[in-house]
């Protein structure tokens, strides 16, 4: 029997997905790509299915949670993990996937338990899912912004503090749903006109972005390796808002470059791109594990002048003093301008982290402001929206390292825009 001919049970793997992630530990991100990976026989609805309900089950966590408990005598930490993460996924199709039948949902539901050898739990979980599906749920009557958005009460505090109210509210609705996707095209080696008569003819929705000519959000594509474009190095992946860490650091040809934490390699390769082969981009990380996926688009990309090297940014490297034009520090952080795009990364950070994390910057920068040669730039950037790790670090930086800010970008995500981001730009005088 070929795999083609093999019948797949959809929802079977979505329930293992989730159970892994919540036996095991490991990033449902991560997770699903494999899983998507390892059936990538099966047609694209199926994949989407598979995608969209695992995702959106983890996402929507609180929110599904706070509706099982209010139709189950049993409240949801108390229940087995298979029974948890079965009714989580019934309910999230129910509620959020209107093309489902609900009736379907129930039957599938059932049949998931019974197979899984939990004949007992059966009628628990179908009389549940019933009640649930009898009822019209409105989440927007939900007061709770916590729960409406299935957020952690802390995130959500964080959010009104930060930004104001009315921002916040904006900021919650962009970390559930489908985030854009935008591309930086590689113009190294072919023009921003050429890529989108080029991506247009490969199928895909094209959009111009106002304000950056090389940046387009596109659409209208199921994988990213299945476009000739993307294969051949045309463009890559990345965020407007992380895209004006190379904007902000004035690099000019020849220069030569530090990325202290570069993994996954976005601002790395987009530097290399701008010195046009000339110069050198010094990618660091702290394993090799972390440098594979950079190397993986030096190829691609046919970058020739980006260098990797394994190096603990904590840890000062004495040969690299007042060796560098410009220093990247895109510093590890809480994530919280991002979680529209991890789904589960809002249930593990914690609040009393943003300190630890905090001070591990202020490491890694004063180690940076010793690699920057005299008159050379540095961009400290996070994907963050906190003060500790933003406008306190920049204080930091000009208090405590003596460098000048020269600009400032804060980016706040929003629905269908970019994501939250920090940047600003230094320059050493001394």
């Amino acid at each position: 029997m070929t795999k083609g001919e093999i019948k797949i049970n959809t929802r079977a793997i979505v329930l293992d997905v989730l159970l892994a992630a919540e036996k095991e530990g490991r990033m449902t991100g991560l997770l699903i790509h494999d899983v998507l990976d390892q059936y990538a026989f099966l047609p694209a609805r199926d994949r989407a299915f598979i995608k969209n309900l695992a995702e959106g089950t983890v996402e929507r966590r609180i929110t599904l949670d706070y509706i099982i408990d209010r139709y189950s005598k049993v409240e949801v930490s108390k229940m087995k993990s298979l029974i948890r993460c079965v009714l989580r996924m019934s309910v999230y199709q129910i509620v959020f996937m209107s093309s489902v039948p609900a009736a379907a949902v129930c039957n599938e539901a059932v049949k998931l338990v019974r197979k899984r050898h939990f004949n007992n739990l059966t009628g628990f979980v179908n009389g549940v899912l019933r009640k649930i599906s009898s009822e019209k749920i409105n989440l927007e009557e939900i007061e709770d912004l916590s729960v409406r958005f299935s957020m952690p009460e802390w995130i959500v505090k964080r959010f009104r503090e930060e930004a104001g109210d009315e921002r916040a509210l904006e900021m919650l609705k962009s970390s559930v749903g489908t985030r854009p996707v935008y591309i930086r095209t590689n113009c190294a080696r072919i023009s921003p006109e050429e890529l989108k008569v080029l991506l247009t003819d490969e199928g895909v929705s094209v959009e111009a972005v106002e304000g950056v000519s090389y940046a387009f959000r596109i659409s209208g594509f199921e994988r990213l390796y299945d476009l000739k474009s993307f294969n051949e190095g045309y463009f890559s992946v990345q965020d407007l808002s992380s895209m004006s860490v190379a904007e902000l650091l004035k690099i000019e040809e020849g220069m030569k470059v530090l990325d202290l934490c570069a993994a996954p390699g976005g601002k790395s390769c987009h530097a290399a791109e701008i010195l046009k082969g000339s110069g050198v981009v010094e990618a660091r990380d702290i394993s090799s594990g972390k440098l594979e996926k950079i190397e993986e688009n030096i190829s691609r990309l046919a970058l020739q002048n980006l260098e990797l090297k394994v190096s603990d940014a904590s840890q000062v490297d004495e040969t690299a003093i007042d060796s560098f034009d410009r220093v990247i520090a895109d510093l590890p952080c809480s994530g919280l301008g991002v979680i529209g795009r991890k789904n589960d990364l809002k249930y593990r950070i914690r609040e009393e982290d943003i300190n630890t994390l905090a001070e591990l910057q202020r490491r890694i920068l004063r180690n940076a402001a010793k690699y920057l040669k005299k008159g050379g730039i540095m961009v400290y950037s996070t994907c963050t929206i906190t003060k500790e790790e933003c406008s306190e670090q920049a204080e930091f930086i000009e208090k405590e390292l003596g460098l000048k800010k020269l600009e400032e970008k804060i980016f706040y995500q929003i629905p269908d825009g970019p994501d939250g981001f920090y940047a600003a730009s230094f320059k050493k005088d001394l």
